[in-house]
């Protein structure tokens, strides 16, 4: 098993343009985006990875998005009281179409894919650490597989792991059953703390 962490504080520039062949992409990317794409990279160094490698993803919870710090100021601006109707009709036609593109909950999954060419067997997840590793547990594949997991966090802060591994190195792990979230798969894996 090889596993990347990477943690970026609020303050800190994410080096994603080291790691990136798809450039025109990157205004796409969140933090988390970019994290896992430089994890994926680090992961990928120097190796040669099949297009056909089972891939499974799972995005945190994400505390604060921009679409509702956007969302914020229109009504801030607007100096009026919320309502669902207004919020749908006013409201969402004036946040920007990218931070709306960017909420969506498998972007940083679909970047990665495409950036490293992946084309396997695949999914998105959100959710706990056991449904990550028991995704991999049951893949189908006599070779590795690829699993990640990030978190975006309300102050900036942008988490990303992933770990290249065969099924059976994952049969009996203690974090199967786990409730936690997925990022503690590779958070446990290093001596880097959480983002606080």
């Amino acid at each position: 098993m090889r596993i990347v962490y990477k943690k970026y504080l609020p303050s800190e520039d994410i080096p994603v343009y080291d790691y990136v062949r798809q450039r025109k992409l990157v205004k796409y990317y969140t933090r988390e985006t970019m994290a896992a794409v430089v994890a994926a990279g680090e992961l990928f160094r120097g190796i040669e990875i099949s297009p056909e490698m089972p891939f499974f993803y799972s995005t945190g919870e994400t505390e604060m998005m921009d679409f509702y710090k956007e969302a914020c100021v229109v009504y801030a601006r607007r100096n009026t009281v919320f309502s669902s109707a207004r919020f749908m009709e006013d409201v969402v036609p004036s946040i920007s179409p990218l931070s709306q593109f960017k909420m969506m909950r498998n972007m940083t999954h679909c970047f990665v894919s495409i950036e490293y060419g992946l084309k396997g067997d695949n999914a998105a997840l959100m959710g706990s650490v056991s449904g990550l590793l028991y995704s991999a547990l049951l893949s189908e594949t006599e070779g590795p597989v690829l699993i990640g997991a990030g978190k975006l966090h309300a102050d900036g802060c942008a988490e990303s792991g992933f770990a290249e591994v065969f099924p059976s190195e994952l049969t009996g792990h203690s974090l199967l059953g786990s409730p936690e979230e997925a990022i503690v798969f590779f958070r446990n894996s290093q001596i880097n703390q959480p983002c606080q």
